[in-house]
């Protein structure tokens, strides 16, 4: 995962297609309203401004950083020992279900720093999201469970409600640092 200054995701994935460098910003589309206040088109813009998600080995992301877009940041972190000021990365799968879930019309952001209340992993059986991994949760406020999927400290999305007899429970695995994605 990378952070970018100034709201340069845009201009930071438009470099990296250019280069040919696997990336990706979850946007949405959002009305332009005139001054008055009303609908007079629409736009893309970032879910979550500043982020730029980049799929590459460190050394490639290390000399793009250095060389190329001098504007990207390493989101850093603790790895899973406790080490400080690691980069972060999200594994292949969570970043998987995340867009999957994003390119939803049904997903909706969730405050990053909400407590979800730790509750069974699970997989989704059916329909649109079939084959995303999750956490079974309740939502603040709600009645509905949801799946909520979850990269820690930047942003969480939900799905839409679900029923019960649409999840199937998983046993709790640790997760492996194998082709990620970079922040």
């Amino acid at each position: 995962m990378f952070r970018v200054t100034y709201q340069r995701e845009l201009t930071a994935a438009k470099q990296l297609e250019e280069l040919g460098i696997e990336h990706y910003i979850p946007t949405v589309r959002a009305k332009i309203r005139n001054e008055k206040g009303l609908a007079i088109g629409w736009k893309t813009e970032p879910l979550i401004h500043n982020y730029i998600f980049i799929r590459d080995s460190y050394n490639n992301l290390l000399a793009i950083k250095q060389y190329k877009i001098d504007y990207l940041r390493f989101v850093m972190g603790k790895d899973d020992s406790g080490v400080a000021n690691v980069p972060q990365y999200v594994p292949d799968k969570q970043m998987a279900d995340f867009m999957k879930v994003v390119r939803t019309m049904g997903s909706k952001p969730v405050d990053p720093d909400i407590d979800l209340r730790k509750g069974d992993r699970v997989r989704i059986l059916t329909g649109p999201f079939e084959g995303v991994e999750g956490v079974y949760v309740r939502m603040p406020n709600r009645h509905e469970k949801r799946v909520v999927i979850k990269i820690e400290g930047i942003a969480a999305v939900a799905t839409v409600a679900l029923n019960a007899s649409d999840v199937e429970k998983l046993e709790p695995i640790k997760e492996e640092k194998k082709n990620t994605y970079n922040f």
